[in-house]
């Protein structure tokens, strides 16, 4: 009986640590969050009056630095919003008046984060990442893109090739937010819940066949669309593995008409 006691107050022990533990890193975070944050603010109103590329250098340091060290505790809405600000501000080319305003939109949600309640509780947090500013496309107004109300999210390794699909949605006046990585795609279909998903066939340890496959099987985003971005025909024997209501979008000539098709298959307008 003496065993089961002391098991047992060695457990509840071991709990209380870790929960200590978890507050500590917490609020370590907290902290040199809010530092970085001070710094990006800094870079921000300097950059109001003087238009130095490496204010917007020093910002995009600032931020991946910031996503970096959040990935360490549990605080997803200001990670949501720190991927939404990175993915941002790497296609960012100029700090110009319009950016800075957005990039500040960003800082003030952290900020307000930081000092209250930074985990999700009940807060919708595909709604919430919705209310963020959109990235700029050239000749694409972001209002347009925040009355279509339509997301997309590109899993796509290369950057060029997901800034060329990123102007084609937004073209159509669609939000569209990027990831490299498969397993952080998974997250982001979870608590973002996109209006659709393209993923390239070639990601990382996953590929886009099995990225689409697992997306399938979990009830939370087996009802989000999914198109498969790829070189090869329709009926390579690598495709033959996908679900059958994923569609296919083709490189090269095709890419458009698949695009328009997909897109009309999954009623999107």
């Amino acid at each position: 009986m003496k065993t089961h006691r002391h098991a047992g107050k060695a457990g509840n022990q071991m709990n209380n640590n870790v929960v200590d533990l978890d507050d500590q890193m917490l609020a370590d975070f907290r902290d040199e969050a809010h530092d970085i944050i001070n710094s990006i603010d800094v870079h921000l109103q300097n950059a109001r009056g003087k238009k130095d590329p490496a204010h917007l250098t020093a910002i995009q340091r600032e931020v991946f630095n910031l996503r970096y060290k959040g990935k360490s505790v549990s605080a997803p809405l200001i990670n949501l919003t720190s991927h939404r600000l990175a993915d941002y501000v790497t296609t960012c080319k100029e700090l110009n008046e319009g950016a800075i305003e957005d990039i500040q939109a960003f800082v003030d949600k952290i900020q307000s984060l930081l000092d209250g309640d930074m985990t999700a509780g009940g807060t919708d947090t595909a709604e919430f990442v919705r209310e963020l500013p959109s990235k700029r496309t050239p000749d694409i107004d972001p209002a347009w893109l925040k009355q279509a109300n339509v997301e997309a999210l590109l899993v796509i390794p290369q950057r060029s090739l997901a800034t060329i699909l990123e102007r084609e949605l937004a073209a159509c006046g669609y939000r569209s937010s990027v990831t490299q990585t498969s397993f952080e795609a998974i997250e982001l279909a979870v608590r973002t819940r996109p209006d659709f998903i393209i993923v390239a066939k070639t990601i990382d340890e996953l590929t886009g066949v099995d990225l689409a496959n697992a997306l399938q099987a979990m009830p939370k985003t087996r009802g989000i669309p999914t198109a498969v971005l790829t070189s090869d025909a329709p009926n390579h024997p690598s495709l033959q593995d996908l679900p059958c209501r994923t569609a296919i979008i083709r490189k090269g000539n095709a890419f458009g008409e698949d695009l328009a098709e997909a897109l009309a298959r999954f009623n999107i307008t």
